[in-house]
């Protein structure tokens, strides 16, 4: 059975040192429950009272009682609070919580990491993508590694730790990893360990709330949940992250009638790319088009990104949004 044994012992002395500090901090704890609906992985608010917990919704600026849902896609977003250590600025919340029965014995949940790292500019007072040389790090999740050094017909796999990063340009290191495996009753409680720091390991970056995206599945439930989201909060005053909070929130982080015009002349100055008017949609949080050619253009965070077709399978940055709505006239 896989467990967090395999965590180096140095981060259980981490982790108590920084349970007291916390708790002595307003801090944000959201744990995101895990149960199957439809015959895959679902995700939403731990509301339960049976060891999951949700506290620090009345710091975020929101109408009393609403639960913080992007307002593009509608799926949730985590809240969570960085801490500030020497020599590390780091959190492991939210919790992955399933209760009894929600899940299958013995099912090992994993993550998908996906998108790029999202960052709220204060001083812009918008979303847009995080700063170069910037990445959260998310440590603690296992993996299987084939091993045949037992000298058996059949050796037991290898479980090894390994990490995710979050940057501007996209995913690092494994894009999945394990989560945790369920209890023989269906339960699962597991926190991962997410790292603020530059692409070189250094601790930190600039002050602002940073989110990320990612979606659970499991062998038995392969079809992946849909998106959801953490948001951290890092060095920003209360007030400071409710704006970032709620522009992302309670306001559309994209202006479609806006976007629709840049797509349009777009379609009329490249139609090489762009071969013919099409239709406008939300799919993976972003609000894009398709054509026959296979190119895909969408807008998030304040800028254009596209794929297929002469853009490749990748998702490529084509540029800021407000730049181009500037060359365009619009």
């Amino acid at each position: 059975m896989l467990n967090k044994t395999t965590r180096p012992y140095r981060w259980l002395i981490f982790w108590l040192w920084l349970i007291p500090i916390v708790s002595q901090a307003q801090s944000f704890h959201q744990d995101i429950e895990v149960r199957i609906a439809d015959q895959r992985l679902v995700t939403d608010f731990c509301q339960r009272s049976d060891m999951c917990s949700i506290f620090g919704i009345e710091f975020l600026g929101l109408p009393e009682g609403q639960l913080p849902h992007d307002h593009l896609t509608g799926q949730p977003i985590y809240v969570t609070q960085l801490v500030n250590f020497p020599g590390v600025i780091a959190i492991d919340s939210p919790g992955f919580f399933a209760s009894s029965g929600d899940l299958g014995a013995g099912e090992v949940v994993r993550y998908q990491a996906s998108g790029h790292l999202a960052y709220w500019r204060p001083e812009l007072q918008r979303w847009t993508l995080a700063p170069p040389g910037t990445q959260i790090r998310l440590a603690g999740g296992l993996d299987l590694q084939p091993d045949q050094s037992c000298g058996d017909i059949l050796c037991f796999p290898e479980v090894i730790e390994g990490f995710t990063s979050y940057h501007r340009k996209g995913i690092g290191g494994a894009p999945s990893l394990i989560v945790g495996e369920t209890q023989p009753d269906g339960s699962l409680h597991s926190h991962l360990d997410w790292f603020l720091e530059s692409d070189q390991g250094i601790p930190g970056g600039p002050a602002g709330a940073y989110m990320v995206e990612m979606r659970l599945f499991s062998e038995q439930h392969p079809v992946p949940s849909e998106l959801l989201y953490i948001l951290f909060n890092h060095a920003l005053s209360e007030s400071e992250f409710q704006q970032a909070v709620t522009a992302r929130v309670l306001q559309p982080s994209i202006d479609p009638v806006r976007t629709d015009k840049l797509f349009d002349w777009a379609e009329v100055n490249f139609p090489d790319l762009f071969p013919h008017p099409a239709n406008s949609f939300i799919a993976l949080g972003y609000y894009a088009r398709c054509y026959q050619n296979g190119v895909c253009v969408g807008v998030k965070d304040d800028h254009i990104f596209a794929t297929g077709g002469t853009f490749g399978a990748g998702i490529v940055e084509v540029g800021e949004l407000s730049a181009l709505l500037s060359q365009a006239g619009l």
